[in-house]
């Protein structure tokens, strides 16, 4: 996974030593992670804007040492799956899998919190 630290190493590497927060956007493919210091970046659209990504491919994260919070936001195109629960198990899956490739890539084992679930997301 390449990680880009924005808007530079030294900021992220210093967040990282203080224990600051940070936010990240983390690629569906696991293939690219996007992250900065929380007090830079104030929203993951930030980010987002910066790089001309698609708002729709990422993961996002607000994390330090402690916590992680994922925000579950699953796209209606996420794999082209049209089966709601499908779907929704999909990534799911693949966010367990990817989200702590990238903070163990960080050197963080942080709990990871589920932001803005749908209810029935243990349906499946």
């Amino acid at each position: 996974m390449k990680i880009i630290k924005h808007p530079g190493a030294e900021s992220v590497d210093s967040a990282v030593r203080n224990d600051a927060g940070l936010v990240a956007l983390v690629s569906f493919s696991g293939e690219t992670a996007i992250t900065a210091p929380s007090e830079l970046i104030t929203d993951h659209k930030e980010l987002i804007d910066n790089y001309g990504l698609s708002p729709d491919g990422f993961f996002r994260l607000r994390f330090n040492s402690m916590t992680a919070q994922w925000s579950f936001d699953c796209p209606q195109d996420y794999k082209f799956i049209g089966e709601r629960s499908e779907r929704l198990a999909e990534y799911y899956r693949d966010g367990l899998r990817i989200i702590p490739e990238f903070l163990v890539m960080l050197g963080y084992f942080s709990r990871l919190e589920l932001k803005n679930a749908p209810a029935d997301i243990w349906d499946f």
